[in-house]
């Protein structure tokens, strides 16, 4: 197997090196002379723990040669990696111009190529990036994509400093693809690394790294928003992030991180709301901690809207209570949508097995009967009831009985909104519509 790699900036040599060190024979393929002419005598073009060693060893084996021989690169190579660089135009807008510029070189000499062509996209881009680029080669070649050639998505996820490391040792290896040739390819081609191989489709692939990076730009902006928080009340930050991390059941988990809809509750909402409060009390900025009720409050009007697309005159909601097993309703993002439809005028129907109003009390009472007044006449006992008399169903909390109900409803023919992911093995389609998915 023979492989050339378009761009020896970063990814490029990394993934080129390491490719190399595995004994694959590997063309570099760049425009800058002087990457060409360093990388060719044995030096890595960038300074990056371990990688002139292996840039060193694998050059003067012959395995890795640099040129900017496009031609030759891709008539001799079965795969091509394409690493070249992704920069942020002033609007931020991702340039993908390199990327693009790549497609119409290659596109200009598989005309030629008889044999098959693999080309994995590495550089960060913006979901659809693949498939334009396979009908930039499809265009120039008039060639079909899977016969002749494919285009794949292969992200990498390799931190400046630990790249080596990161590059043998990736928490999976991840392929968008849908090209049974192509996939075959890639297994062997990464047959070495001892992880988890991924196989998804080619936008899901294109967006991990987008969801990754920012992930992680969220997570340092969070804890440095609490160290200035912390400061300013004299307390030592350190510790408290410390003793947060320790949590892994709830704080550093998968526990809060799954689409669905808006959280409320008697805790969140109201710490959020405190914390944003203080802060600017005693002069300090906090924008992401202050913009998580606005971003909370977007979820539930993109919820609203969702539901009010379907032009359906009468609604039914399955869960009023903010989570699921619970008869608690402050604060629930379910009755602050109930009290928008029927502000536009829906017919609302409500079914929560865990809310019966005789025993709501206190506070509990209070906010409902303030958001929502006559909640009781429209609160339904039968949910199989609730269904007949509805066009379209609300899922509102996670409850494995509303799943149940559903699936034995036998009834005419219903639109269920998900916004729980309670039927994930659903898509989005005559009669399912997830909020996000």
């Amino acid at each position: 197997m023979k492989i050339s790699v378009f761009g020896l900036g970063y990814v490029g040599i990394i993934s080129a090196a390491c490719l190399a060190e595995q004994g694959y024979k590997v063309l570099g393929v760049e425009v800058s002379k002087d990457k060409i002419a360093q990388v060719n005598k044995g030096v890595s073009p960038i300074v990056e723990p371990y990688v002139g060693e292996v840039v060193k060893k694998v050059t003067a084996s012959g395995n890795l040669t640099a040129t900017a021989d496009i031609k030759k690169a891709i008539l001799e190579t079965d795969i091509s990696l394409i690493c070249v660089g992704t920069p942020s135009k002033d609007t931020g807008e991702v340039d993908l111009s390199y990327i693009f510029k790549t497609a119409e070189e290659i596109g200009e000499i598989l005309k030629e190529k008889q044999t098959f062509h693999l080309v994995l996209i590495r550089s960060t881009s913006m979901p659809g990036t693949v498939d334009k680029y396979a009908e930039i080669i499809e265009t120039k070649t008039g060639k079909k994509r899977k016969k002749d050639f494919d285009v794949a998505a292969n992200p990498e996820f390799l931190r400046e400093g630990n790249a080596v490391n990161d590059f043998y040792n990736p928490p999976f290896t991840l392929l968008g693809c849908d090209c049974e040739t192509g996939e075959k390819t890639i297994r062997k081609m990464y047959s070495f690394l001892e992880c988890p191989f991924i196989v998804t489709s080619i936008r899901t692939a294109e967006m991990l790294k987008y969801v990754n990076n920012t992930f992680h730009a969220l997570k340092v902006d969070f804890a440095n928003e609490i160290s200035r928080f912390c400061k300013k009340k004299n307390i030592d930050s350190r510790e408290v992030i410390d003793i947060f991390i320790l949590d892994r059941k709830l704080n550093i988990s998968e526990y809060y991180l799954r689409p669905g809809f808006a959280f409320g509750g008697s805790c969140l909402p109201k710490d959020v709301r405190a914390l944003a409060y203080e802060a600017k009390k005693i002069g300090v900025d906090i924008p992401v901690v202050e913009n998580i009720m606005t971003s909370n409050e977007l979820q539930i009007e993109w919820a609203f809207q969702t539901i009010i697309k379907e032009k359906s005159p009468k609604v039914g909601v399955f869960g009023i209570s903010f989570k699921n097993g619970t008869d608690d309703l402050r604060e629930s993002p379910a009755v602050l949508l109930v009290e928008r439809l029927l502000g536009k005028g829906k017919e609302v129907l409500i079914y929560d097995e865990n809310v019966h109003l005789a025993n709501i009390m206190g506070t509990n009472k209070e906010y409902v009967e303030k958001e929502i007044k006559h909640i009781s006449s429209l609160m339904e006992s039968d949910p199989v009831k609730m269904i007949d008399k509805v066009d379209i169903v609300v899922i509102a909390n996670k409850d494995n009985s509303y799943r149940e109900i559903l699936n034995n409803y036998t009834g005419r023919d219903i639109v269920v909104v998900d916004l729980v992911n309670l039927f994930p093995e659903r898509k989005s389609g005559k009669n399912y519509r997830g909020i996000g998915w």
